[in-house]
């Protein structure tokens, strides 16, 4: 029996597709294509998204006069979304190495209400149990 192998002349775009950052054939888009590059890797801006560039350029072509207060809310819109979409898994990264400190293994969290005192036959409410709201004095 012979292996046999077969090759595809065609493949797929690779996908997210980064076709815009290949160089450019002719010397006026490599031109061009530098100074873009230059420009994003110095001011960072290929990590931001798209809404994010899209601010960034409608702040920057726009002339106002109080630039003191658009510059807190764009601070204040890019800190308040990183808090929504980066804190609560940073906070449940955090418990599992808390529990790991505590017991020198990542367990059922089972062990850690139970050692908190609060297992679920105390009250019904996971809130109130978190809070300590249905226990007595």
């Amino acid at each position: 029996m012979s292996a046999t192998t077969t090759t595809t002349t065609h493949l797929p775009p690779p996908k997210p597709n980064h076709a815009f950052t290949r160089k450019p054939e002719s010397k006026v888009g490599q031109f061009f294509w530098r100074r873009r590059m230059w420009f994003e890797s110095t001011f960072v801006l290929s990590m931001l998204e798209p809404w994010e560039k899209i601010l960034l350029r409608y702040h920057a072509l726009t002339d106002s006069s109080n630039n003191v207060v658009s510059v807190l809310a764009l601070l204040f819109l890019l800190l308040s979304s990183a808090i929504l979409k980066y804190m609560p898994h940073h906070l449940l990264f955090l418990r599992r190495r808390a529990m790991y400190y505590l017991w020198g293994q990542e367990g059922d969290e089972r062990i850690l209400w139970q050692w908190l005192g609060l297992t679920a036959n105390e009250g019904s409410s996971a809130v109130a149990g978190v809070f300590g709201a249905h226990k007595e004095l």
